[in-house]
């Protein structure tokens, strides 16, 4: 794993090896709220084991087997079990992202209600006092958890659609003759993101990358078609690749200019809603403008959490850490980083 990513702890004071009677009271206050606001997030929490528990495991992670036993309790209070086909031993949080954890279960509801207020990920360090490595790691952890979440969703009844253009890194940037940026429109120098939502009160939303620049009718297809119920009115502003999807599913179709329907308000424009969801969108990415690319799905996943029922965000942690205990997906913390680093970060 590169260096760059040993940092301090983020417990660490100024005043840690001090003697304590050289401090001033001011400089112990501080030293001591810094400590007491650590450990509360990085202390196992008393309802850690009884949220673990909850989850009973009826085959081995490491054969599959059915053939398992209660065997105890951890130190912690946590349900031991044991493979009676390949003799291994194992827990709730075993291959789950909560194993080897650090965090308390606590911490990490904090975490994702966090992430779900549009906090960034360097905010979200400096509130729970954890390194500034510890977030974009459960980020990732996170989307592992999320990951096909959207696939089920289909919508009905009266649909809206349209597409957000959102830059590409500088780095990935096509240049002219002259080496000047591509701006503008349909610019390969941004992707292009699909967004349907239903247009009743409470409706479902979906949100697929459909790739750089002007979208064709197949990608149109593809990010559409397998979250559009068919016969459904598909109301859109007449971009030229939604033929293709109404042709595809015998839709019907309400098309709009999109030159006349910008200029009118809320209440009168007909893709209102999901206009409404482009700019929150946006709002949520320039949040987290440095982002990763690659991991693009992995962040509308987790902002069609956001968006779709149910409406209060404790509603939504809670689906996100009971989804995390239904399917175990795990990732190391040195394989994350040693990853990053040997692909350039």
């Amino acid at each position: 794993m590169s260096a760059r990513w040993h940092v301090p702890s983020a417990s660490a004071t100024p005043w840690d090896g001090v003697d304590g009677a050289s401090l001033t009271p001011a400089q112990r206050l501080v030293m001591e709220a810094q400590r007491d606001a650590y450990e509360r997030i990085h202390t196992p929490g008393p309802h850690d084991a009884e949220f673990f528990n909850g989850y009973a495991r009826g085959e081995c992670p490491a054969c599959h087997s059915a053939l398992v036993k209660r065997n105890g309790f951890d130190a912690r209070g946590i349900q031991r079990y044991a493979c009676k086909a390949c003799g291994r031993g194992f827990s709730p949080l075993t291959g789950t992202i909560f194993e080897d954890h650090r965090v308390s279960v606590a911490g990490w509801s904090e975490f994702l209600l966090g992430i779900m207020s549009y906090e960034s990920l360097a905010g979200i360090a400096r509130r729970d006092r954890r390194s500034p490595t510890t977030p974009p790691y459960q980020l990732a952890k996170v989307f592992m958890v999320l990951d096909g979440i959207q696939d089920g969703v289909v919508l009905s009844g009266r649909v809206q659609a349209d597409e957000m253009m959102y830059p590409v890194p500088a780095a990935d940037a096509v240049l002219t003759a002259e080496g000047r940026r591509q701006a503008g429109g349909y610019s390969r120098n941004s992707t292009c993101i699909a967004i349907a939502c239903e247009e009743r009160d409470g409706g479902s939303s979906v949100f697929r990358v459909l790739g750089r620049g002007k979208p064709s009718g197949e990608r149109a297809r593809a990010a559409y078609c397998p979250h559009l119920g068919e016969g459904l009115t598909f109301v859109h502003d007449r971009e030229n690749s939604h033929n293709a999807v109404v042709r595809e599913l015998g839709l019907v179709s309400e098309a709009h200019d999109s030159r006349v329907i910008k200029r009118l308000p809320d209440d009168e424009n007909p893709l209102w809603k999901v206009n409404r969801l482009c700019f929150l969108l946006r709002l949520f990415l320039d949040g987290h403008s440095g982002f990763d690319r690659s991991n693009f799905g992995g962040w509308l996943d987790l902002f069609s959490v956001m968006m779709n029922p149910p409406d209060d965000r404790l509603e939504k942690v809670a689906l996100v850490l009971d989804r995390a205990m239904a399917f175990p997906n795990t990732l190391r913390y040195r394989d994350y980083y040693g990853h990053r680093s040997s692909s350039g970060g």
